[in-house]
């Protein structure tokens, strides 16, 4: 399939691309391109204007500063599970990189670029040619989400893998325009809305990724089932934090909802707890309560909630093989 025609431009500054992108709503970032330039074969993205930012040095780093560890956004996965920094301290960051996609999927794509893709669903990634059997999905500016077959809102889900080991970190995200700067939470930056997935102002751009330092007090942890393993975008991934010390527990779910989600539900029942084959059984029966997958891809909601509680269970009964020690 062939790309379609846009402009193209290479800035050397953060200012000069997030002017780009608050004069034309319809320009695009390019980084790794490994989501962006599929979706545009398929012609599901059709920017009018790509802005690749790989030529803007100071996006491209790993450090600890302060305590805390900063990764810019044009890291590569490859680099970050690959850093002895990333590995020694935050071990969920580093399996969670070193499962997305392929070899070649972990050196060009970035992490960046992995936190801020585009929401997935069987009626959005396809074919133009598939797509041209029946009227637009919302997602590609028609009016109906043809998963609940509902009108006016979304239910694409969020299946990246980067965003739900950054969650139960409590991670930050440094956010640049030629206006001014901010900081968000991990969690704030999703929208929940499956059409628009993330909560950017005009010409934002996400400089680089901020995990505190007491995210490496405690135990961590990635997981995800897919069907060819790394290869595959999760059915369901699951990140978990522990200090056993302190008795706090931390869970998130990726490709369950619009958004990748902190499990409060469990996290909260699990608050002070000591855990033991009791606390854990219950536990796992909370969790298939957590986020609200439905059928964006072939696999039921039932299936997906039923993983939800096995890889949870799998993730605690490592935790407490660490508290017994």
């Amino acid at each position: 399939m062939r790309l379609p025609k846009f402009d193209y431009v290479e800035p050397r500054s953060i200012k000069e691309a997030s002017s780009i992108l608050s004069d034309d709503p319809k320009a695009k970032i390019l980084a790794g391109g490994t989501d962006l330039l599929v979706n545009m074969k398929h012609r599901v993205e059709l920017p009018s204007v790509i802005v690749n930012i790989k030529r803007i040095p100071e996006l491209d780093f790993i450090e600890e500063k302060n305590g805390s560890i900063r990764i810019g956004a044009l890291a590569s996965l490859k680099s970050v599970y690959g850093n002895p920094l990333i590995e020694e301290k935050l071990p969920a960051l580093t399996l969670a990189a070193s499962s997305v996609g392929s070899y070649h999927h972990q050196i060009m794509g970035t992490i960046g670029g992995n936190i801020c893709q585009q929401n997935r669903c069987k009626f959005f990634n396809q074919s133009k040619w598939w797509r041209s059997s029946r009227e637009p999905c919302l997602k590609t500016g028609g009016e109906t989400c043809y998963v609940v077959n509902k009108k006016g809102t979304c239910y694409s889900s969020y299946s990246g893998d980067i965003a739900p080991a950054l969650l139960v970190m409590n991670a930050t995200v440094r956010l640049e325009s030629n206006t001014g700067v901010r900081e968000a939470s991990v969690e704030d930056l999703f929208s929940g809305d499956g059409k628009t997935p993330l909560h950017l102002e005009g010409g934002e751009i996400l400089t680089h990724v901020i995990i505190p330092e007491k995210a490496a007090t405690g135990f961590s942890m990635y997981m995800k089932f897919a069907n060819r393993e790394s290869i595959d975008f999760p059915i369901v991934g699951m990140a978990l934090w522990a200090s056993m010390e302190r008795k706090e527990v931390r869970v998130s779910f990726t490709a369950v909802d619009r958004r990748p989600i902190r499990a409060r539900g469990v996290e909260n029942f699990l608050r002070g707890k000591y855990l033991s084959e009791e606390i854990l059984g219950e536990a796992v029966g909370l969790a298939s309560k957590e986020g609200a997958p439905v059928k964006t891809s072939l696999y039921s909601p039932s299936y997906k909630r039923k993983l939800m509680g096995l890889l949870l269970k799998s993730a605690l009964k490592e935790a407490m093989r660490r508290q017994r020690r």
